[in-house]
């Protein structure tokens, strides 16, 4: 078990990564007083705003102080990293895209958001930071229980199989190293399913990486058959969001501790939920902030839009940035020890609030409990809600099998008497029955979507995600 993590270290190492440093700093904070951790989060701060302020164009023209606070940024949309790309560049970094100097062979990458509505982000992560986030998922694969070294499932979206490419050998020695069997959650069809779940119960490993929304149609898939799955020790919930019924059926299911892990591809890993519980923000790589909808810090115990800054990428800067999701803070300290803060939760992209005819904020929280738990004797397998204008709704239902014509009818005459409570009386809710309900393109799941307030120029909150 030992000689796989040196080897991979070592491999990273001639490659020119430092990945081994920023993970060992993980190991080292985890164990720092909170005091001490917050001075060196502090010392970070003021190295990269100072840096912004003098370095880059784009907050060159903003930010007057020198030495700059956090709120003298301001806040940076995704829009403003589209329209000002290259002025969020260093001087370094601009020859080097554009061509004029050679960039190294380890290097900076361009990193593309999967554009949930329909318009992707490019932003850059230099060397440092491409180290950091490996170092990251590294830790937070010893937050849930399998550390480097410990064989696990990886349930994740893999275009390269469907579009049949040959795998390098770099990235199978990568996967060798990292002691992962992958299991591909792009190709969910019946007998894909069937072959994942023989190869779970067949093989070693009692830990599983997962998009939530796969390893959960996968969960349901085997209950509804009455299929036999092996115990396993831990899964680790991403790339979507966990609710509360799906870390329900998760743990029927699989027998399983759940951890909740969340982060962006803009932004690298964020936050990791440890065997007690606590959602824990990586105060070392970055800073989360939640803002109310003018921008000023939101009480601790309430929902707002939050906001990264990147404690690095200096050939980038992400400072104060509108990553589309929204979430709550958690001012308490985890039962585990560690210094890190804690995110309450994540309720949330801005595009999945939807707005009630009256122009109110109506939480996708709130949703999802009202359909899939409130109103859900076994009828609505998988739904998904659409605001189409300022008063038209869709709601689409994927069925259970072997749901009731009565049953169904029933729970849509509750479903539009609730859902017009929040939604406005006036609301126009149009009720489908599909057959399927298909993730996104990035293999995300979307219970709401507000189309209308995403194209809407006069809306009050209007965001990219």
């Amino acid at each position: 078990m030992k000689a796989k993590p040196f080897f991979y270290f070592a491999s990273q190492r001639a490659l020119g990564s430092r990945v081994h440093e920023y993970f060992h700093e993980f190991l080292r904070l985890e164990r720092a007083r909170p005091q001490d951790f917050r001075q060196f989060q502090e010392r970070r701060l003021e190295s990269i705003l100072e840096h912004a302020a003098v370095a880059v164009p784009f907050y060159r023209e903003r930010v007057a102080e020198r030495r700059p606070a956090l709120r003298d940024f301001p806040i940076l949309t995704k829009a403003d990293v589209r329209a000002s790309f290259s002025d969020l560049m260093t001087e370094e970094l601009r020859l080097e895209y554009t061509g004029a100097k050679r960039k190294a062979a380890y290097s900076w990458i361009a990193v593309k958001t999967g554009g949930s509505t329909g318009v992707p982000t490019t932003v850059i992560h230099d060397r440092e930071y491409r180290d950091r986030g490996r170092a990251g998922r590294l830790y937070s694969r010893s937050l849930c229980g399998f550390p480097l070294g410990t064989p696990y499932f990886r349930l994740w979206g893999s275009m390269q199989e469907i579009n049949q490419a040959r795998t390098s050998w770099k990235d199978r020695a990568q996967a060798y190293l990292a002691d992962e069997i992958w299991l591909n959650a792009f190709r969910m069809e019946e007998r894909d399913i069937l072959r994942h779940i023989s190869t779970i119960n067949s093989t070693a490993p009692e830990h599983m990486m997962a998009y939530v929304d796969a390893a959960v149609e996968l969960a349901r898939f085997a209950q509804d058959r009455h299929m036999n799955m092996k115990p396993l020790r831990g899964i680790m919930s991403c790339a979507g969001t966990l609710t509360p019924s799906a870390r329900t059926a998760l743990q029927d299911a699989f027998q399983a501790q759940i951890h909740n892990q969340y982060g962006s591809r803009d932004c690298g890993g964020i936050a990791c939920e440890c065997d007690q519980g606590g959602l824990h923000v990586y105060g070392n790589n970055l800073i989360l902030e939640v803002v109310d909808d003018r921008g000023d810090p939101a009480p601790a115990d309430r929902s707002g839009r939050l906001l990264v800054t990147l404690l690095g990428n200096r050939l980038f800067p992400l400072i104060r940035y509108e990553i589309g999701d929204v979430g709550v803070m958690d001012n308490r300290d985890c039962e585990c020890g560690r210094p890190f803060p804690l995110l309450a939760r994540v309720e949330g992209r801005t595009i999945e609030f939807l707005r009630s005819t009256k122009g109110g904020y109506v939480s996708p929280v709130y949703i999802r409990h009202l359909i899939g738990v409130v109103h859900n004797p076994g009828v609505v397998r998988r739904f998904q809600l659409v605001q189409r204008s300022a008063t038209e709704f869709t709601l689409k239902l994927e069925l259970e099998m072997g749901a009731s014509p009565e049953g169904y009818l029933e729970t849509v005459k509750l479903l539009e008497r609730d859902l017009k409570a929040v939604l406005g009386t006036d609301a126009q809710l149009h009720v489908l029955k599909v057959a399927e309900i298909r993730s996104s393109a990035s293999g995300k799941f979307l219970y709401t979507i507000n189309e209308y307030q995403v194209g809407n120029e006069n809306s009050v909150h209007s965001h990219s995600a």
